[in-house]
């Protein structure tokens, strides 16, 4: 049989889940070690690892993503989170001498036959890969690989989360209940995306643990705030009843397929040893 793409989502997925249990712990001694995001540290710029879906492609997408580097921040790799980069196009220079627009995010796109972590540190190395324009707005949604908040502006003054969870339904039917960042706030009702802490997936079989999202908020179609039980909420509410919500995973609808393939090739590696 042959083998998938060592650098797959479904074993990117599997990290995520194990490292947003410690998000909460996260500090400059449990903070992400840059090797597993960073693909270039420019005087200007920080190139990192970040996964999103796009409009019209089926499955996520895991690319190097150029961040405007701020100063001072934790080990000197401050920038904006993800939610403000996304939601506030500026004007940069991009591959030309050019200005490009600002709506245009440069995306480095991995050699798929490469081990993810080998091709963060091939980039690392000087080597050059392919690379993508995408317009902000045909992302619908995106996550990055850091356990800490990067911004050098939110460590300095802090920016408060909404402990009071909600519930959210996507455009294909997806049911979720999350910590919004901002959803109440006047401040930030122009944003295009918004950011979903602790985000759990519910379906009518099972509920998914999802590493925090940012969506666009044009992929979400109704949110309420969770009050009373969320048995009640599932089981009572047409927008959110799950017999109406989608049973495919959100991240990746082969996600149990794929986890199958690495149990099955770690099964393997196994027997391998005892024969050798």
């Amino acid at each position: 049989m042959n083998h998938l793409p060592t650098v797959h989502l479904a074993h990117v997925l599997m990290l995520l889940h194990a490292l947003e249990a410690r998000r909460g712990l996260a500090s400059p001694e449990t903070a992400m070690p840059p090797e597993v995001f960073l693909l270039r540290n420019d005087e200007s710029y920080l190139w990192e690892l970040v996964g999103l879906r796009l409009r019209g492609l089926d499955t996520l997408l895991l690319a190097g993503m150029r961040f405007r580097r701020q100063e001072g921040g934790e080990r000197g790799l401050a920038r904006a989170s993800l939610v403000s980069y996304l939601s506030t196009p500026d004007r940069e220079i991009g591959l030309t001498v050019a200005p490009r627009p600002g709506h245009l995010l440069e995306l480095v796109l991995p050699d798929p036959r490469l081990p993810i972590l080998k091709f963060l540190e091939r980039s690392r190395a000087g080597e050059t890969f392919p690379t993508l324009l995408v317009d902000r707005d045909d992302v619908e949604l995106a996550f990055d690989f850091r356990l800490e908040n990067p911004s050098r502006l939110r460590h300095e003054k802090g920016v408060a989360i909404t402990r009071q969870r909600y519930l959210f339904r996507t455009l294909a039917g997806h049911v979720l209940s999350a910590l919004p960042h901002a959803l109440p706030a006047k401040l930030h009702r122009d944003d295009a995306f918004l950011a979903l802490k602790e985000p759990i997936q519910h379906t009518e079989d099972r509920d998914h643990v999802l590493p925090t999202l940012v969506f666009h908020r044009r992929v979400l179609t109704a949110a309420a705030e969770l009050t009373g039980k969320l048995s009640d909420w599932l089981g009572h509410t047409v927008p959110f009843h799950v017999e109406t919500a989608i049973a495919e995973h959100l991240l990746d609808g082969r996600m149990e397929k794929y986890r199958a393939y690495r149990e099955r090739l770690i099964e393997e590696d196994q027997t391998a040893r005892k024969l050798a």
